[in-house]
């Protein structure tokens, strides 16, 4: 009896050390878990708030970013664009017209102004041409190389005579009679014959306004034929006075 007394009190013994033994291994590892956590816990708030903390300034800026010029002023012109010197642009001088030469209207080449004349305006005979619906005789009157309104020119069958048609008065509108023609200043025409050629002799000259009896121009006869199929033939002919 007293033998498994002594069995039962030696597994009782071993038995409390085997537990107290769990005891102290089921405590450790929570121990364990705890201290190893708390390192990790406080490393992942330090790394949350890294970001935040305001990053120092440096006191100095660095000597490559100060401007060591300051940039051109481009509103000021280069000296390259001035304008060029007053003395080369100057206007040409104009060339006066020769009272002797007179421009030259349309229609034939003009022939060299004559000898002055003992009349007041001279003949410049310009030429003739075939003109198949008229018969007319046209021109410019010129007072010292510049056209001249206001001047009587007359056709008739003879120098000094009665004229064939109106008097056309030089810088005057051919349609309306009597009114200016800015457009053709000291320009006048005399149309013997409208819509068909007519062969005749007939003299031009100017004559006095004032006295309409009086020629103060030498006259020149124009003879115009009525083939106007022939180019040696004249209907059209030009004839300038000049004074």
């Amino acid at each position: 009896m007293q033998f498994w007394l002594l069995v039962l009190t030696v597994c009782s013994a071993l038995l409390a050390c085997r537990t107290a033994n769990l005891l102290a291994n089921a405590a450790a590892p929570r121990v364990a878990q705890n201290e190893t956590a708390a390192p990790t816990h406080r490393a992942a708030t330090a790394t949350s708030r890294a970001p935040t903390r305001p990053t120092r300034l440096p006191t100095e800026l660095p000597t490559e970013i100060i401007p060591t010029a300051l940039p051109p002023d481009t509103a000021t012109p280069a000296a390259t664009s001035a304008p060029p010197p007053t003395e080369t642009r100057r206007p040409a001088p104009t060339k006066k017209i020769v009272p002797t030469e007179p421009p030259t209207p349309a229609g034939p080449t003009a022939t060299p102004a004559p000898t002055r004349c003992a009349k007041t305006y001279c003949v410049v005979y310009r030429g003739c041409q075939t003109d198949a619906g008229n018969t007319i005789i046209e021109g410019i009157v010129y007072n010292n190389g510049v056209p001249e309104n206001g001047v009587a020119v007359r056709v008739a069958k003879a120098e000094g005579a009665y004229p064939m048609v109106d008097d056309f008065v030089s810088g005057t509108d051919p349609i309306n009679p009597g009114q200016p023609d800015p457009n053709n200043p000291g320009r006048y025409i005399l149309q013997i014959v409208a819509g068909a050629p007519r062969e005749g002799n007939w003299w031009v000259f100017i004559v006095d306004r004032a006295n309409g009896t009086k020629q103060i121009s030498e006259a020149k006869l124009i003879h115009t034929n009525d083939d106007p199929n022939n180019p040696a033939n004249c209907q059209h002919a030009f004839v300038d006075f000049v004074r």
